[in-house]
């Protein structure tokens, strides 16, 4: 069934049982993926950007969020808060040169993390990769992002190698993600 990327907006559940919604990122998300951003703790950013990173530039925010959604896809898990969308976690998945792989990122605040943000957003947007002919999901993660890791992990991920600088490379099929998190949830 074909999906149509840049309109894809679900409702879904966390671990908790709250309701939150999954969109693809717009071109007048900049101010809320800036606040998003601001919102997330100096050792996640650390974690997401693989170092130190004070803020994100008005080049970046054009960047994360005038999106192609062939080759790069991004999705935010919101809530209303105060009758205002709030990002609660970011996700995308951007291809290289080669089309059929990806390499896929997320950043949840603090706040929602071990609540399953970052599983759903790997999910949906394993859907939209296998739609669009992305067969496969590469990712970096810090040794030390251990929450990240077993997210990927659980979602059916193998490390294909360490890195010295402490960088676990992992790969997956995204049709192996797919029938993963369709058995789990039956």
């Amino acid at each position: 069934m074909p999906i149509d990327a840049q309109k894809y907006c679900v409702e879904v559940r966390m671990l908790d049982g709250g309701a939150i919604r999954m969109r693809a990122i717009r071109g007048d998300d900049q101010e809320r993926l800036h606040a998003h951003f601001r919102g997330l703790s100096e050792k996640s950013v650390y974690f997401r950007f693989m170092g130190i990173r004070r803020d994100l530039s008005a080049q970046d925010l054009k960047r994360l969020t005038e999106l192609d959604f062939k080759n790069h896809v991004g999705l935010a898990a919101t809530m209303t808060e105060n009758g205002r969308e709030r990002f609660i976690g970011v996700g995308r998945y951007i291809c290289g040169d080669d089309p059929n792989r990806a390499e896929v990122a997320f950043a949840i605040l603090d706040e929602f993390h071990g609540r399953g943000i970052g599983t759903l957003l790997l999910e949906h947007l394993s859907l939209i990769a296998d739609a669009n002919g992305v067969a496969e999901f590469e990712a970096d993660v810090m040794g030390e992002n251990r929450q990240m890791l077993e997210v990927f992990a659980h979602s059916g991920f193998e490390s294909e190698r360490s890195l010295e600088s402490g960088v676990v490379h992992l790969r997956s099929s995204t049709r192996k993600m797919l029938k993963k998190s369709f058995r789990n949830s039956t």
